[in-house]
């Protein structure tokens, strides 16, 4: 069975759902191909909500993010077919 989104190997979660809310708008506007998704119990509990994107993508939303003072809390790679995640530390200015 094919996963859901299998091609967006990364994973951004959120402190609120608002916060994933404000992001969506934000990286749609700047046209950057992401899917809200709900977030995995094995990495959170706190916001129910995810974006999943292409790692290639991951500067210019952690970039878009920051300018627009849009609060993340974690990034994870994401093996969608064996549900495994990996946090991933971002360096933050």
């Amino acid at each position: 069975m094919a996963s859901l989104y299998a091609e967006y190997d990364c994973l951004i979660t959120f402190l609120s759902v608002h916060q994933a809310i404000a992001a969506e708008r934000k990286l749609t506007a700047a046209g950057i191909a992401y899917a809200a998704l709900p977030t995995p119990r094995e990495i959170s509990v706190s916001c129910g909500q995810c974006l999943a994107f292409e790692r290639a993508h991951l500067d210019e939303i952690i970039d878009c993010l920051t300018a627009e003072k849009i609060s993340w809390s974690k990034v994870f790679s994401r093996n969608s077919q064996r549900r495994i995640y990996e946090q991933i530390v971002i360096e933050r200015s």
